[in-house]
């Protein structure tokens, strides 16, 4: 009887002790998800010597779970979509957004545009690079996106 609640006791901290060393493995190689809608976001400073505070803007991108991409920008008038097409994620650090069109950037319309990006904040603030092609020379280009949560209460001081 003593025998069986020991190997009882050491199977069960086994299988505890596995537990746990898995879900720390798959928690630090496994990249946050893109999917969602994303908020670009820029430094802001009252002086050029200081540090600036994030602040957003009125750009959406909205990544779709089945992989399309949508990129919206809010104007006094209304909402308009500036790009679109579909996304596919190259691995933790890369994703490719296959541009259908663009009329912001529109030497972007039916090419593969590579995205480099960080994640940072629990994967709820995303630093993206990307290359493009102006004049014959390659720009790099560096965006700021924060990933939009749905609050838990109705905000009160909302203006719809």
């Amino acid at each position: 009887m003593k025998a069986r609640s020991l190997i009882i006791a050491v199977l069960c901290s086994f299988m505890g002790v596995v537990n746990t060393f898995a879900q720390n493995l798959f928690n630090e190689n496994t990249s946050a998800s893109l999917t969602g809608v994303w908020q670009m976001c820029f430094y802001s400073s009252s002086l050029p010597a200081l540090p600036g505070d994030l602040k957003p803007s009125n750009s959406l991108k909205i990544l779709g779970e089945s992989g399309e991409f949508t990129n919206v920008v809010m104007m006094p008038t209304g909402a308009i979509i500036i790009g679109s097409g579909t996304y596919t994620q190259n691995n933790d650090s890369t994703f490719t957004e296959h541009v259908k069109k663009n009329i912001h950037l529109p030497q972007l319309d039916g090419k593969d545009n590579v995205m480099h990006y960080e994640m940072a904040e629990n994967g709820t603030l995303m630093f993206v690079r990307f290359k493009s092609a102006e004049k014959g020379d390659d720009v790099w280009s560096h965006e700021i996106w924060r990933k939009i949560d749905m609050p838990s209460v109705y905000p009160t001081d909302i203006v719809r």
